[in-house]
């Protein structure tokens, strides 16, 4: 009866052991996969960073106006100022 006990104790052991290891390998695969999306989404990042500073440039804006918006540069005897009140 007592090897029993310590067969079932050492099954058991061993049980838990696997039980173990197979979570870990599980989380070790689940890290690996949100490193890998957390380098995709940096790289994402980094894009749209460079894109808003080309975009904002002043040259990209003009041409765009004029381009998507049909806006010219106004001519200095265009402008009517205002006086205020």
């Amino acid at each position: 009866m007592r090897i029993f006990g310590i067969v079932f104790a050492l099954a058991l052991f061993s049980f838990g052991i696997v039980a173990m290891r197979i979570e870990i390998n599980r989380s070790g695969r689940a890290i690996s996969q949100l490193q890998n999306e957390v380098e995709i989404k940096e790289a994402r990042n980094q894009y749209l960073k460079l894109e808003i500073l080309r975009l904002s440039s002043p040259e990209t804006v003009s041409r765009l106006a004029r381009e998507k918006l049909g806006l010219v540069p106004v001519k200095p005897h265009e402008v009517i100022w205002l006086e205020d009140k």
